[in-house]
């Protein structure tokens, strides 16, 4: 996806609320950046309907998938929401937004985990320090037992967050608790249980949660940084697949 994509748009065309997104900020944030503005402003307010996204796209003179990109963003925030056959509704009002920004979409989010995360995992498995070791196989003890005694589990973040801990780089720990920020809207959590809804998804996520516990606390470094990219990739490809098909639109491949 190219999200530096140029204007295209007819600057005379009545583009009601919005206008063409320019550069050099990424054409999702700017878009983004044009709902939320348009709902601080009152011009949308809630349980309006935003145009048709092929009309959308073309009056922003950007492409449909990066449309669905800024949408998904916001959505995740809570500020939207899409269903198949409706389209696009605003649910949130001009005070939720007074003080809001659109930089994050669900790309970046993974873009930043899929940069510290895996990082963590090496640094974990090289250091290896027992307090830390301890408190990563209680947190994955507890996922693997909860799954067990339900076929689900709520979340597997404190796993995440005892690699982090593990890692004992404050810098990188941070880091990742700025990306996790993002994620933790209603709208995030329902479609992370929706994507691992399905028992093989599960299973395999629970696997790959075993296997880095297994190769952090053997020391296994590239093995424990390698399981922990695929295990986001995994869920990172879940998660947006997820979102486009309960917004109606044909799930369209991911870049790694």
């Amino acid at each position: 996806m190219n999200t530096s994509e140029k204007v295209s748009a007819d600057p005379s065309e009545d583009a009601g609320p919005f206008a063409p997104v320019v550069a050099p900020r990424s054409a999702p944030a700017q878009v983004a950046d044009q709902v939320v503005a348009a709902i601080r402003e009152g011009r949308l307010r809630p349980d309006d309907r935003l145009p048709a996204e092929r009309e959308l796209a073309r009056t922003l003179g950007v492409s449909r998938p990066t449309l669905r990109e800024a949408l998904a963003g916001l959505e995740l925030a809570g500020l939207v929401r899409s269903r198949q056959g409706h389209g696009t509704v605003v649910v949130a009002s001009a005070a939720v937004v007074a003080n809001w920004g659109a930089e994050m979409t669900p790309t970046q989010v993974f873009e930043a985990r899929l940069a510290i995360e895996p990082e963590l995992a090496r640094l974990a498995a090289e250091k290896r320090y027992p307090e830390d070791i301890a408190v990563l196989r209680q947190a994955g003890a507890d996922l693997e037992e909860e799954f067990a005694r339900t076929g689900h589990y709520r979340s597997d973040l404190p796993v995440h967050r005892a690699v982090a801990r593990a890692a004992r780089n404050p810098v990188l720990a941070t880091a990742l608790e700025e990306a996790l920020r993002h994620t933790e809207t209603a709208r995030w959590k329902e479609l992370r249980s929706s994507a691992l809804r399905p028992e093989v998804i599960r299973e395999g996520h629970v696997d790959e949660v075993r296997r880095v516990v297994r190769h952090v606390i053997r020391g296994e470094a590239r093995e424990a940084a390698e399981v922990w990219r695929t295990h986001l990739v995994h869920y990172r490809d879940e998660m947006l697949t997820g979102l486009q098909i309960d917004a109606g639109h044909d799930a369209e491949p991911l870049e790694t």
